[in-house]
C-alpha cells in the first residue's frame, strides 16, 4: 500500500506533504490511514476535524475520537463545529455542497495564516475518484468532469488517490488502526452513496478492474484537456482578455474552444445548457441582451463584446442626495462626492468636475439617471441614453454614474460631460470610488 502512496507522491510532486500539511481528518478509515502514514514523516502536521452538526451524538463521538487519536500520536488537532444545516438553508444550497465549501474555507484559512504548513492533504482514494466520474457523467458533464479528482489542485494534495477502499480497510486491519464510520455513508438517498453502494458493485461485476480503467480514462482525458487549455491560454493572451470577450472572436471559434473560453472567463462551472444559452445569445448580438445563469451570475451583450457579471450588479440603482460642504457618501453606489480633494481610506479619485461657482444659485444634489434625462452640452440638447451609447458605457453601469443637478437641470455627468455655461475652476467637485484590488 505504501508503495502506491510513494508512487503518487513522486508522479504528482507532492513532496510538500513531508514539510508541512493541514490534514483533513474525519476519523474515518481513509483519513486514519493517511494520518498513520504521515505522523512520523511530516515535520509540521496539523489535523483539522469539522463537526458538521448533522449527526448529533454520533458527530460528537467522531469529534472525541479525532481528538484522542491525535493525542495518542502526539499530533496537533484543530476542531471546528459548523452548523451546516443552518448555513445550507440560508444559502438555499444542498447539505453536501455546503459542507464541502465550509470545510475547504476552513482548511484554506488555516493554511494562509500558518506559513509552516505548505499544503492541504485529503484522503480521497480510487473509489472516490470512480464515484466522482460516475456522478459527473450522470449530470452531463464535459470532458473536465470525466477526468476525475485531480491528485494535486490549488494546494490540495491527495496521496491515497491510487488506493482502493478495500486496500485501505485491509491496511487498517493489518496495522490495528481504529476508525469511526459515518452512518450517513450508507443512506442511499444521497446521490454519491447510491452510486457507491448500488452502481459501482454492479460495474465491478462486469469488470473487476474498472477502478484502473477509470484512472486510465482520467489520464487520457487530462492530456486532451491540457492541450485545449493551452489553446485557451494563447487566445486570452493574444486578445488581452480579462473580463470582456470580443463578440467577433466568440463567433469565429468552434464550440470546443468557445465553450472553454466562456467557462474560463466566467470563473464558474457552466454546464452544457448554460454554454449553449450564452452562444445562442451571441448569435443575435443585440446590445443589452442578457441571460441569468445559476450561481448568481449573468451573461450580457454590450456592443462589440460580451461579459459575465454578478446578477446583483444588473439590478437598477436609485439614489438622490443633497451635496453639503465636506464629504458626502452615496452608499447605493459606494462612492464619495466631496468638495475637498481628500480621498477616504481605500478610495481613489474617479472624476474631477470643475464648475463656475457664480452659476450655482441653488443647492446641488447627486442622483441616478431617469428615463428621458437630457443635458445641454456642445450647444446641443442630448439624451443621456445617447451619450452613454456614444461613450460605450455598459448599460448595467449607467445608473451608478452620479449626475450633478441643480433644481430640475443636470449640470454634469460625472467623468463624462459638463453642461454648457457651467464649466469653471473655482468650484471643484471630486468623486471617489472604491480602490480596486
Amino acid at each position: 500500500m505504501e508503495k502506491k502512496i510513494y508512487e503518487a507522491v513522486s508522479k504528482y510532486q507532492m513532496q510538500d506533504i513531508y514539510d508541512g500539511a493541514v490534514l483533513a481528518f474525519s476519523g474515518g478509515a481513509d483519513s486514519s490511514v493517511l494520518l498513520h502514514f504521515l505522523k512520523d514523516k511530516c515535520k509540521n502536521l496539523v489535523c483539522v476535524h469539522v463537526n458538521h452538526m448533522i449527526r448529533g451524538d454520533e458527530a460528537m463521538r467522531d469529534e472525541e475520537f479525532a481528538k484522542k487519536t491525535c493525542e495518542s500520536y502526539g499530533v496537533q488537532i484543530i476542531t471546528e463545529r459548523i452548523d451546516i444545516p443552518k448555513i445550507a438553508n440560508e444559502a438555499k444550497k444542498g447539505i453536501e455542497e455546503t459542507a464541502r465549501e465550509e470545510r475547504y474555507r476552513l482548511f484554506y484559512k488555516i493554511l494562509s495564516e500558518n506559513p509552516q504548513y505548505k499544503c492541504i492533504v485529503t484522503a480521497h482514494n480510487a473509489d472516490d475518484n470512480f464515484e466522482t466520474v460516475l456522478f459527473n457523467l450522470t449530470r452531463g458533464t464535459g470532458i473536465q468532469g470525466l477526468t476525475g479528482i485531480k491528485p494535486v489542485y490549488n494546494k490540495i494534495m491527495r496521496p491515497l488517490i491510487y488506493l482502493s477502499k478495500i486496500e485501505i480497510l485491509e491496511y487498517c486491519a493489518k496495522n490495528n488502526i481504529k476508525y469511526v464510520t459515518d452512518s450517513t455513508n450508507i443512506e442511499t438517498e444521497y446521490s454519491r452513496n447510491h452510486i457507491r453502494h448500488k452502481v459501482i458493485p454492479e460495474l465491478k461485476e462486469i469488470n473487476p478492474d474498472c477502478l484502473d480503467a477509470v484512472k486510465r480514462l482520467g489520464v487520457l482525458l487530462s492530456q486532451d484537456e491540457a492541450y485545449f487549455e493551452k489553446k485557451i491560454d494563447k487566445i486570452i493572451s493574444e486578445n488581452n482578455i480579462v473580463d470582456k470577450i470580443p463578440l467577433s472572436l466568440l463567433k469565429e471559434l468552434d464550440f470546443s474552444l468557445a465553450s472553454r473560453l466562456l467557462r474560463r472567463v466566467s470563473g464558474a462551472s457552466l454546464d452544457y445548457t448554460a454554454v449553449n444559452l450564452c452562444l445562442e445569445l451571441i448569435k443575435n448580438s443585440q446590445a443589452g441582451a442578457r441571460i441569468d445563469l445559476s450561481g448568481g451570475i449573468s451573461f450580457k451583450i454590450e456592443h462589440d463584446y460580451a461579459a459575465f457579471l454578478k446578477t446583483g450588479e444588473l439590478l437598477p440603482t436609485r439614489f438622490c442626495k443633497e451635496l453639503t460642504d465636506g464629504v458626502n457618501y452615496i452608499k447605493e453606489i459606494d462612492k464619495y462626492i466631496s468638495f475637498e480633494n481628500v480621498a477616504s481610506n481605500g478610495y481613489v479619485l474617479e472624476a474631477k468636475i470643475g464648475l463656475d461657482k457664480s452659476k450655482i444659485t441653488a443647492p446641488l444634489y447627486a442622483r441616478s439617471k431617469k428615463e428621458g434625462d437630457k443635458i445641454k452640452a456642445g450647444k446641443m440638447t442630448k439624451k443621456l441614453k445617447q451619450i452613454f451609447v456614444d461613450c460605450r458605457i455598459p448599460s448595467h453601469k449607467r445608473d451608478k454614474i452620479p449626475l450633478i443637478c441643480m433644481g430640475d437641470s443636470i449640470i454634469a455627468i460625472s467623468g463624462i460631460v459638463i453642461a454648457d455655461g457651467y464649466k469653471g475652476n473655482d468650484l471643484i467637485i471630486n468623486v471617489f470610488k472604491k480602490k480596486e484590488d
